[in-house]
């Protein structure tokens, strides 16, 4: 008869202690995949966030305009400070289907062709009409600033629908197919939130503004205002360019590894946007 012979103590003790090695190296090895895991989302996240915010911001500063010397309608920047800037935002283009006599009030604007994000809001919007006083002098062309007061549908574009507006009287008579632009004034601006900094963008109407981006550091948007020859300035009319510097923050504390204190990661871009209707004498 044969004898069957079972497992000794130190043979249990020794199949048990490295099974213990094992185990453990295999939750190192797991605990620290999820962390380096974790940590990559965390940071691509931030890269996407502050990339964003290199794509958000200089969209919608490229197409303001200054004008050295010039008049505030001139200018649609009218507060530059270190961490907000206020100015005429573009919200579309249309033509007159109808010719208006100096003194009018009304514009009739063609929807058709009409270029916007959305239609003309009375509330939020203003408008420049394009004044071109001596069609064979360039000199005296210009756009003269309007404050819209009405917006009303209708088919008075030869049966084809249309928007008039309502303005205070034009100071010159336009001809059909005369060029308007609605602007809406808009503030970027960096504040606190819930413990968190965000970049937000509010209009006078609005009681607080609407966050674009975040979250930030607490200098996360910063702004420095440049001259045609990059020297900064105060000046509102000789601005050339705005060099934005973004500094975002992870969504949450990432880990780098062994047992060292959580943190947030940073990360900063900067981007200098030249005005697009930069003009100068």
């Amino acid at each position: 008869m044969s004898q069957r012979r079972g497992f000794t103590l130190v043979e249990v003790l020794l199949a048990l202690i490295i099974m213990g090695v094992v185990t453990g190296a295999l939750y190192r090895l797991l605990n620290t995949n999820q962390r380096l895991a974790l940590a990559q989302a965390e940071q691509v996240s931030l890269q996407s966030n502050v990339r964003t915010g290199s794509l958000i911001v200089p969209s919608e500063l490229r197409e303001l305009n200054t004008w050295q010397g010039g008049t505030a309608d001139r200018n649609d920047v009218s507060v530059a400070q270190p961490n907000n800037v206020t100015y005429r935002a573009g919200r579309g283009m249309g033509f007159l289907c109808q010719g208006a006599a100096a003194g009018a009030t009304q514009l009739i604007l063609r929807q058709s062709n009409w270029t916007g994000a959305r239609p003309p809001d009375a509330a939020r919007d203003d408008l420049h009409i394009f004044i071109d006083g001596d069609p064979y002098d360039d000199n005296d062309d210009g756009w003269s600033q309007l404050n819209l007061t009405g917006v009303a549908p209708g088919n008075a574009c030869g049966g084809a629908p249309s928007w008039a507006l309502t303005v205070p009287a034009i100071p010159a008579a336009v001809p059909a197919n005369t060029p308007v632009r609605l602007f809406e004034v808009m503030q970027l601006q960096l504040y606190a939130d819930a413990g968190e900094w965000w970049l937000g963008v509010r209009s006078p109407l609005d009681l607080a503004p609407v966050p674009v981006l975040g979250p930030l550091t607490a200098n996360g948007f910063q702004l420095q205002y440049l001259d045609s020859t990059g020297v900064a300035t105060a000046d509102l009319t000789a601005i050339n360019s705005v060099r934005l510097t973004v500094r975002g923050l992870t969504d949450a504390p990432v880990r780098t590894g062994g047992q060292a204190p959580v943190a947030r990661n940073q990360e900063a871009l900067v981007t200098q946007v030249l005005l697009r209707n930069s003009v100068r004498p």
